[in-house]
């Protein structure tokens, strides 16, 4: 069963979510802090006979975060109600796992004609003490360290929230008994943890909930599936004084998926939901997926109406995320379209092994011409300027200007070595320490050209941009693709860039830095071009002025 990715605007906000069947709608919510990918796939059975409706809760995965500073439990019930409007849902079954339980309850006790049935597992219920506890001690912060060590500390917190009771009191008392789950699962909920606005929102929230108060306020048919073996299973069957319409379900981790099963065949919601309208947000850039061939790419787009568009290409381990700031800027003249390119940021890789610089090329092609673009300039900084070249030579009438942002013209015996080594995949290891390895590969490749040549012969001399919280957000943007981002990488490699730089007779603005180890590659690149401007900046920052300039002459 496919599953499908989605942003929809809610106010000023974009809500991300995924979808997957047809029928009836259910609507799920995730635990904190991890996103809508956690939760679908559990339940992808039930996708059968409905629509799965997974919402990314705001500030985690890639929703939007509320604009409260302090969210309560009540402020996300409200933001989920306004997405189930904008998504056109009426009246739904809720499926929510522990503190997207609580955002479940809290929704249904204020607009019970908009649930159906309410199915819980895992609820957090706690007492005033309780919660100031947990409100202290359960989800500290981790704040980048110029060495990555909050990396290590955050993977230490996910093994123990798995292994103790809270995790934060490690008894013997408070020992959990089940498996500890794979080095990939605890991967991705650290980089949620990293990734989310402020991760712990969330929580806070659920624990200073009344939700004893709030279930015994619903007049909703409600199930707690929670398996026996939960440490929230006692908590829960502990509650007195509820209403006849709260009913417990005895079932294991294995019976669970059935027995929400049985629950849904006595429900009725609303009939079926149709394709969901993605309408732009009302702000300079807005994401959405294009959906072609093997899977879904994700664009950022917007800008004005008027002026040539421009299409801009990241490099190897990046994402479109980090040229929001160029995108914007150069939004103000013009539309502007930035692709995550496949395999990169929150894009599918390309089905092919070892797939070539032209397939990536005629896959971006295709993504630019389902963005409903004819004629645009190109922009790509290092990796992404061979592939510029690449585009500009399969649609040469299609395409107008190019600016090649700190190409790579390595030679032939180099270009060997740097296929070999320049792009491992980053495979999560059962300690953690796959984290630290990539923390310290993205920080030598401001400090070393090639960054794992460590010599002094390959030393940088540029301002090496190295804080901690700037590697974080590159961090975030490559770990995304930590398995796939090397196809781009060698696919770029691979080729000789000579006859790319030969056969364009576009014009062409070279951006280089001065000073740099690779400063001589953009003027190599400027003087193999027929039509060229050579640019070279003080530093590394990309001079959106005189690409401005260049686009507008």
């Amino acid at each position: 069963m496919q599953i499908s990715r989605h942003f929809v605007r809610v106010g000023e906000r974009e809500v991300h979510y995924r979808r997957a069947g047809s029928g009836p709608p259910l609507v799920l919510f995730h635990v904190s802090p991890q996103s809508s990918a956690f939760v679908i796939p559990e339940l992808l059975p039930l996708a059968e006979s409905h629509t799965l409706i997974a919402l990314d809760t705001p500030g985690y995965g890639e929703s939007d975060p509320l604009i409260q500073t302090a969210p309560s439990l009540a402020d996300y019930a409200e933001a989920v109600l306004e997405t189930l409007d904008a998504l056109g849902i009426e009246r739904a079954p809720f499926y929510g796992s522990h503190t997207g339980a609580n955002v479940a309850v809290e929704l249904a006790r204020r607009a019970p004609q908009r649930v159906a049935a309410l199915i819980l597992d895992g609820l957090s219920l706690s007492t005033p003490d309780i919660a100031q506890d947990r409100t202290d001690h359960y989800a500290p912060t981790f704040v980048p360290t110029a060495g990555g060590e909050h990396l290590a500390w955050a993977w230490q917190h996910t093994r123990d929230q798995l292994l103790f009771w809270p995790w934060y009191e490690p008894h013997k008392t408070n020992r959990l008994h089940g498996p500890m789950k794979s080095a990939d699962y605890l991967h991705d909920v650290v980089l949620g943890k990293m990734a989310a606005a402020d991760y712990w929102l969330g929580y806070r929230a659920a624990f200073n909930h009344d939700s004893r108060d709030a279930v015994r306020q619903l007049s909703v048919e409600t199930f707690f599936v929670t398996a026996l073996a939960d440490e929230h299973t006692a908590v829960e069957r502990s509650l007195p004084d509820l209403p006849a319409n709260i009913r417990f379900v005895d079932t294991d981790a294995a019976g669970q998926l059935e027995a929400i099963r049985k629950i849904l065949a006595d429900v009725n919601g609303d009939r079926d939901i149709g394709p969901t309208e993605e309408p732009h947000p009302r702000r300079v850039l807005y994401r959405s997926y294009v959906t072609h061939g093997n899977g879904e790419r994700l664009v950022r787009r917007g800008g004005v109406a008027t002026g040539r568009p421009l299409v801009l290409l990241h490099g190897g381990m990046r994402s479109s995320a980090l040229l929001a700031e160029q995108a914007t800027a150069m939004a103000s003249r013009r539309p502007v379209l930035s692709i995550d390119l496949a395999g990169n940021g929150d894009s599918d890789a390309l089905a092919e092994t070892n797939p070539s610089l032209a397939a990536f090329a005629e896959d971006t092609r295709q993504v630019i011409e389902a963005c409903g673009l004819d004629e645009f300039d190109l922009y790509g900084e290092s990796a992404g300027a061979t592939l510029a070249l690449e585009i500009a030579r399969q649609i040469n009438n299609q395409v107008g200007k190019l600016i090649l942002d700190r190409p790579e013209m390595a030679a032939a015996g180099l270009r060997k070595d740097l296929i070999a080594h320049v792009a491992p995949a980053i495979e999560a290891r059962w300690d953690g320490t796959h984290f630290l390895t990539a923390w310290h590969m993205l920080r030598d490749t401001a400090l070393f050209w090639p960054w794992y040549r460590r010599t002094p012969e390959g030393v940088r001399n540029i301002e090496p941009e190295i804080e901690p919280i700037a590697l974080q957000r590159r961090l975030l943007a490559w770990l995304k693709g930590r398995l796939t981002y090397g196809d781009y990488v060698r696919a770029c490699l691979r080729e000789d860039p000579h006859p790319l730089l030969s056969g364009t007779k576009h014009p062409c603005l070279v951006i280089g830095t001065k000073g740099d180890l690779l400063e001589d590659h953009a003027g190599q690149t400027a003087r193999a071009l027929t039509h060229a401007d050579l640019l070279l900046a003080d530093d590394t920052r990309p001079p959106t002025s005189a690409m401005t300039t260049f686009l507008d002459a």
